[in-house]
């Protein structure tokens, strides 16, 4: 059985996306942009949610990397996880950057979870 994220560590709907798209901190490492909003909290908790646009090509190649971005997120998972201090809410939006000049269909995981490690160290070391 594959290992899940548990659903409190997703972040869903249009307006949870667009609120941290908009208002959260934006990081770069091709081929994936984070947007990271930290607010303070009651409890402590880390939020994700994966986007892609539709200018990277057909359904299953977004699907792909969907997947893919899953799972360099599970296999990065404690290094963001780090991040959390005692009453802070993480929010992260990682969106996989269209004009990347490799096809969708060679991106290879490696490469995916590089740009997570790159990305969480980069927000520790801001925070």
């Amino acid at each position: 059985m594959p290992h899940l994220q548990p659903t409190i560590e997703i972040l869903r709907g249009y307006g949870a996306f667009t609120k941290v798209i908009t208002q959260g901190r934006r990081y770069e490492k091709p081929p994936i942009k984070a947007f990271v909003e930290i607010k303070s909290s009651e409890n402590s908790s880390l939020r994700i949610g994966y986007t892609i646009t539709k200018r990277v090509g057909k359904s299953a190649h977004r699907n792909r990397l969907k997947r893919l971005m899953r799972e360099a997120f599970l296999a990065k998972k404690n290094e963001f996880t780090r991040l959390l201090g005692p009453n802070n809410q993480i929010e992260i939006v990682f969106m996989y950057n269209g004009n990347s000049k490799i096809a969708p269909k060679m991106v290879r995981f490696s490469s995916i979870a590089d740009a997570f490690s790159s990305i969480s160290k980069i927000i520790a070391g801001e925070k």
